[in-house]
């Protein structure tokens, strides 16, 4: 082989920067055009990045989350309509995350129905997956809401 014909690691160098110089002019519409959309969806807010996982979350940080959606596989999703706290005397055990138990209320979206008794695995646009178990509503005035209670 010839001096020519080597690849030398300036030449590898002078490569690798290129192929990132390229990368990031590519990157640059695709952010700008990310940037837009995220500005269209939120309305130009900036959204709380502090995530919390939901399995274990507080009746207040669940209460937080009234009116936000949670996906159900099969495209299936319900909306989170309400939060209430649970009556509970006494002393609660210091293994237990919440200081509370309370029951979650969701009514699935677009007419959909859900079948009660199961543990269902769902996810949070912000938070993330967890799984719930997930009864009907004794009330014949809204027999498709769906409860969680989480103790």
């Amino acid at each position: 082989m010839d001096k020519e014909s080597k690849v030398s690691r300036r030449n590898l160098l002078m490569v690798a920067g290129g192929a990132v110089a390229v990368g990031a002019i590519a990157a640059s519409p695709v952010r700008q055009v990310l940037t837009r959309t995220a500005e269209a969806v939120t309305g130009g807010r900036l959204l709380p990045l502090r995530s919390i996982s939901l399995a274990s979350a507080s009746y207040e940080q669940w209460a937080e989350q009234v009116g936000s959606t949670f996906a159900l596989g099969g495209g299936t999703s319900m909306q989170l309509i309400g939060v209430r706290a649970l009556q509970s005397g006494g002393a609660r055990p210091a293994s237990l995350s919440r200081s509370r138990a309370f029951v979650a209320f969701f009514e699935p979206m677009a007419r959909q129905t859900i079948a009660g008794d199961l543990i269902y695995s769902v996810s949070h646009a912000q938070h993330g997956a967890l799984q719930i178990f997930l009864t009907e509503s004794a009330d014949p005035q809204t027999p498709a809401r769906m409860l969680a209670v989480f103790n």
